[in-house]
């Protein structure tokens, strides 16, 4: 079973992380839910080569030691294609579901086609310190301040490459677009209109009509790191959810 955090008292709320799968940069939404909801988060597995099969039961084992029946779960990226296969695998787990900047299938195959085969091969201090040059670009909207764009690179400064490979992997062979039709779970997919690492409007549109309990939320202005950002809050979601 995979270690966990568990924090605040109240219903339970499950963040499952995007690929670098540290579990830590949940830290904004997490300080202001914590106050009225149990607040769930875990890294994913650092080491060897697994496939999606594996990661959906380490997130059920996390919820079933941690005490919980059903919860809220967010996933965001990489995370939110776990969580959906976690709610085709174990759908009593789940009170409702929130995607954010996330995707059934990836978009750009010869991006991530590329991304494993250069994994795969080349040292990793070399690609960590192009992801680390690159994530400006592509990660950060221009609403993320530049505390939380550091808290981000400390948080995945150690990132095992065998895990990460492991999850490129999963998301090059993971195409859930035929099955969502099968979770019934209460979905709201959030989408950034300056997501530069994937097209989450696209992505998201593919979700909110495939998935039949499913709203859609925008955030004009915001990238894909969108839980970093000051001008959003999940509270705000829930209410409105």
């Amino acid at each position: 079973m995979a270690e966990y955090r568990k924090q605040g008292n109240g219903p339970a709320f499950v963040y499952v992380s995007g690929v670098e799968g540290t579990g830590r940069n949940f830290y904004k939404q997490a300080a202001d839910l914590e106050r009225d909801h149990t607040v769930i988060s875990f890294p994913m597995r650092p080491l060897g080569r697994y496939g999606m099969e594996t990661l959906v039961e380490d997130f059920a084992s996390v919820i079933q030691d941690a005490g919980i029946e059903r919860a809220t779960v967010l996933g965001e990226s990489f995370g939110g294609l776990v969580v959906l296969a976690a709610a085709l695998r174990h759908p009593q787990l789940f009170e409702r579901m929130i995607l954010v900047n996330s995707f059934a299938s990836f978009p750009n195959r010869a991006k991530i086609n590329l991304g494993v085969a250069l994994y795969s091969v080349l040292p990793y201090s070399l690609l960590k310190a192009y992801r680390t040059r690159t994530a400006g670009s592509t990660l950060f909207s221009e609403d993320i301040e530049g505390e939380d764009r550091h808290a981000f690179r400390e948080n995945t400064r150690e990132v095992h490459p065998e895990g990460y490979l492991s999850r490129l992997r999963i998301i090059r062979s993971t195409d859930l677009r035929p099955r969502l039709a099968e979770i019934k779970v209460p979905t709201l997919i959030v989408a950034g209109t300056e997501d530069r690492l994937l097209n989450a409007m696209l992505a998201a549109r593919v979700l909110a009509k495939g998935l039949p309990r499913a709203r859609l939320k925008i955030l004009e202005g915001t990238g894909h790191m969108a839980l970093l950002s000051n001008r959003v809050r999940v509270r705000e979601w829930l209410r409105a959810f």
